[in-house]
């Protein structure tokens, strides 16, 4: 018997996400792999860290493998939303990954980016 692309299973997502909150802030960790496969988990997890409107919302980026042009879209789309919504959306501990595509794109300067979630949080602390 041979199996077609179809007939195989679908490989479990590649992205897990986590969401914490930091005093008024919200950390939205995302780790494993960014693409186009997985871009609606990324999309979910950060628009529900986002609902609460937090003083500031922290994207841990520190885990993440593989990052494509589809997590970048992700990231600046956030961003917008956020920026709609008076909320600042900060990056932490970007991993080689995520820093080889802002530095490609040049989109390296349009996000703040922290070493770590105390520094992301405290800055905005109110």
């Amino acid at each position: 018997m041979t199996s077609t692309p179809a007939d195989l299973p679908m490989p479990a997502p590649q992205l897990k996400t986590d969401i914490v909150r930091v005093g008024d802030a919200v950390v939205c960790i995302l780790s494993g792999d960014l693409h186009a496969g997985t871009q609606a988990i990324g999309e979910l997890a950060l628009g529900e860290a986002l609902e609460g409107r937090p003083a500031v919302l922290v994207v841990d980026l520190d885990a993440v493998e593989l990052f494509t042009a589809d997590g970048l879209n992700l990231l600046l789309s956030l961003q917008e939303t956020a920026r709609a919504r008076n909320v600042p959306v900060v990056v932490v501990s970007p991993s080689a990954a995520v820093r080889r595509v802002l530095d490609v794109t040049g989109a390296t300067e349009t996000f703040t980016v922290y070493s770590t979630v105390a520094a992301a949080t405290g800055r905005y602390r109110p």
